[in-house]
């Protein structure tokens, strides 16, 4: 096929200044060019004074010996080996995984990014690669020449982003990287990344030069307190360098939120405003059905399978949602009203939602769209799939799948088709579409205290017929789908609020507003409120539901009652012994990071350690016992091919910890903890669609449509159980103590303190070895 035929045009009137830089855009670039110039003269200049205090000494000691001048002589040459070698460790971007393609290979690929690096006015990538991923970037072939020469850009092609997006949108998204090829500014990314990866090394590695540090300071104390001094020497030295780096980085992030803008207009000028966030709109689902897909896979593999192609799974998986969810669009953009303006279309809601994975950093989703079609550019987009760009499709699609096993399995695992696969994940009684996704994702009991409190909340259900006919309307695939856009906004804010996720350019936005972080406690407020309220009505619906049915199962009779109360009550027992032991494992893993946080475990800290082990210890030996009474279904004793469940069972069977082994158990525990809450997680699913499909056949049997027969064998929950109710979880500490916010500048204070400190001692440092050299 010519070249010409799989281009898609362009808008036919696009503005000339349409990708002119904006003054906030020129002023963040200098701000960030000048931090970053003013950290590497100042980096090369400590550098620098400590290599003339080196040879200052030097000079001396040929004049006249002198053990004090040879002393400070060798420690400013370490010290100044110590800042030289940091600036030696950059390495080039390097693969970045699954295949690098040529022009002869895919001769139509190279054709289309070529022609639109052209059109765009960008430099042609120097490789490409394309890689299983929903995703495409770009990446640097670097090393320190880099400072000062352009660097070499590669270009990235995820074929999860090819398998979902059209023709017109695929070349928006390259269009997008391409904007970064062409930004003047790039360089400013490139310099961040060399700066990152020295200050990197200084900060967090340790190597030989270390290694005599240390050894010194274990010597004879008429010995050590020269590797003590250097100790310090190095520390300061290091904090200074990471205290003035992170400065930088605030710059930076400001000036890539103004980059990314720029670069989505550069798309919107050879695609219109449409095509890209059409694409980012995909984007959300598609990761889910990667993600999903991968999951499917690995599923597969511990039964011995293998599928063949990962992005037929993708999108399967999307298919299947649209049934679960009960809704044809999932993954689709809405399409403007009837008479609508294009330009005022929107396609994103003014909501906290998260970019998907691969723009995770850039600006919020409706952020980008006002951009976008704030000078609006008509055109048609391209709807030919993307894969019409890729020679041999088939081939490359099959080689990425086949990479994600390990070569030396793989082989030993039989081929299964991937509709096969996929589906044996959703057709799952509990995920059919009449239920509108109520239990997809969702932990029903964790919300009810005990089986009581469900079979007393809420209303009484009605008449049998009447009840169980609209236990699933159509207002609750919209409250769902309002509890999980609160769950992100009210998560996105948290971790906002901790500090673990930066807002891009330092722009906090919640549902069109710019808000403070200082405003995020009332916002939080709000949206607890809002998310009670909602909660609650599906806390009631969810009783209403069961109720109903235990009242049909009573009106049958044949044991049909208990059967469904056994498995409800199971169910709960399962969701909240599985949420108990992911919080106990949660505090060991937080406890632990906390105390190793700056590489040293002190007495207390020991002392800490092993008090939280031990509870967690005794929680588990609760867990184990309830879990040994537990009476399973015949079926899912079956679905395990065991007959006797307390010989069974997954147990902790752990020894207790003390001070000489919880080095040992700590990371053991952990690792038990996942197995049983896993098999806990996994069992529950099991309970559900038991439960799910007895309560279909319980409202058949009730409307006639199944001839009435007696229920199997009811299970049974064990007599007592640890309950962990949504809000009850362990308070984990998110923030050091006050020593270990000092060491690792955690907090403006510790950060200004640790500064001062470490200036005056690298100050003392250069003046006294100047000194004495």
């Amino acid at each position: 096929m010519a070249q010409h035929a799989l281009y898609p045009a362009g808008p036919a009137k696009v503005p000339a200044d349409l990708t002119k830089p904006r003054r906030s855009y020129r002023r963040q670039a200098l701000l960030a060019m000048l931090g970053l110039t003013l950290f590497m003269l100042g980096y090369i200049a400590l550098g620098i004074c400590f290599g003339m205090v080196s040879v200052r000494g030097i000079e001396h000691l040929m004049e006249r010996f002198d053990w004090v001048r040879l002393l400070v002589t060798v420690c400013a040459s370490l010290l100044t080996l110590f800042m030289a070698k940091s600036l030696l460790t950059v390495r080039k971007g390097g693969n970045p995984g699954g295949i690098e393609v040529s022009a002869e290979q895919q001769p139509e690929l190279f054709a289309f990014v070529h022609q639109l690096a052209d059109d765009i006015g960008a430099p042609r990538p120097h490789r490409v690669f394309l890689t299983p991923e929903v995703n495409a970037a770009v990446f640097y072939d670097l090393s320190l020449m880099n400072l000062l020469l352009p660097s070499k850009k590669n270009l990235i092609i995820g074929l999860g982003l090819v398998n979902v997006l059209s023709l017109g949108e695929l070349k928006a998204v390259l269009a997008h990287e391409f904007g970064h090829f062409a930004q003047r500014s790039m360089m400013v990314g490139r310099w961040v990344y060399i700066a990152q990866q020295i200050i990197g090394h200084m900060v967090s590695t340790r190597d030989w030069l270390d290694k005599i540090i240390s050894f010194i300071s274990r010597t004879d104390p008429r010995i050590a307190w020269v590797g003590w001094l250097l100790g310090l020497a190095f520390w300061s030295i290091r904090a200074v360098m990471d205290s003035l780096f992170r400065l930088v980085l605030m710059a930076e992030r400001a000036l890539s939120r103004e980059m990314e803008f720029n670069a989505d207009l550069v798309a919107v000028s050879v695609t219109g405003s449409d095509a890209l966030v059409n694409a980012l709109h995909k984007l959300q689902a598609a990761d889910h059905g990667w993600q999903t897909a991968i999951d499917v896979a690995r599923s597969e593999a511990g039964r011995g399978k293998r599928l063949g192609d990962l992005f037929s799974a993708q999108h399967i998986t999307l298919d299947a949602m649209r049934t679960v969810l009960d809704d044809p669009g999932y993954g689709k953009p809405p399409a403007a009203e009837e008479g609508c303006d294009p330009a005022q279309h929107r396609v994103f809601d003014e909501d906290m939602a998260r970019p998907p994975q691969m723009w995770a950093s850039h600006p919020a989703n409706r952020d980008r769209e006002d951009n976008a079609k704030a000078c609006y550019i008509a055109a048609d987009i391209d709807h030919r799939s993307a894969w019409v760009l890729f020679s041999e499709p088939e081939a490359l699609r099959q080689q990425l799948s086949r990479d994600f096993y390990n070569p030396e399995k793989r082989d030993e695992l039989e081929p299964v088709a991937e509709q096969d696969a996929v589906m044996r994940r959703f057709s799952r009684q509990s995920l059919h579409p009449r239920y509108r996704g109520n239990y997809l994702d969702r932990d029903l009991m964790r919300n009810f205290a005990s089986l009581d409190e469900l079979l007393q909340t809420g209303a009484e259900p009605a008449e049998p017929g009447a009840a169980l006919a609209s236990l699933y309307p159509q207002s609750l695939k919209e409250d769902l789908a309002s509890a999980r856009n609160l769950d992100i906004e009210i998560a996105t804010l948290k971790a906002l609020q901790r500090g673990e996720l930066q807002p891009s350019g330092g722009v906090i936005r919640h549902r069109g507003e710019e808000i403070k972080k200082d405003d995020i406690p009332r916002v939080l407020k709000a949206l607890a409120a809002e998310h009670q309220q909602l909660a609650h009505g599906l806390k009631e619906h969810d009783a209403l539901c069961h109720r109903s049915h235990l009242q049909a199962a009573a009106s049958l009779g044949q044991g049909w009652e208990p059967y469904l109360k056994g498995l409800l009550g199971l169910l709960h027992a399962c969701e909240h012994m599985a949420a108990v032991v992911r919080n106990e494992q949660a505090l060991l893993a937080n406890t632990w990071l906390v105390i190793t946080a700056d590489g040293q475990v002190g007495y207390f800290e020991k002392k800490r350690m092993l008090k939280v082990a031990t509870s967690v210890g005794a929680v588990m030996e609760t867990i184990n016992q309830a879990m040994a009474e537990m009476v399973p279904t015949q079926k899912l004793l079956a679905h395990f091919e065991i007959e006797n469940w307390r010989d069974s069972f997954p147990e902790f069977g752990l020894v207790a910890v003390d001070k000489h082994n919880w080095g040992e158990w700590c990371p053991a525990a952990h690792e038990r903890m996942d197995s049983i809450a896993g098999a806990l997680e996994y069992i529950r699913d099991l309970l559900l669609d038991d439960l799910i499909e007895a309560e279909g056949q319980v409202e058949q049997m009730a409307a006639g449509e199944l001839e009435s027969r007696a229920a199997p064998t009811a299970p049974a929950a064990p007599p007592s159980y640890p309950v962990l109710m949504p809000g009850s979880e362990h308070q984990l500490q998110r923030r050091l103590d006050l020593w270990n916010r000092f060491q690792l500048a955690h907090g403006t204070l510790p950060t200004l303190a640790r500064l001062l400190v470490s200036i005056a001692i690298v100050g003392g440092t250069l003046y006294g070895g100047w000194v004495l050299a």
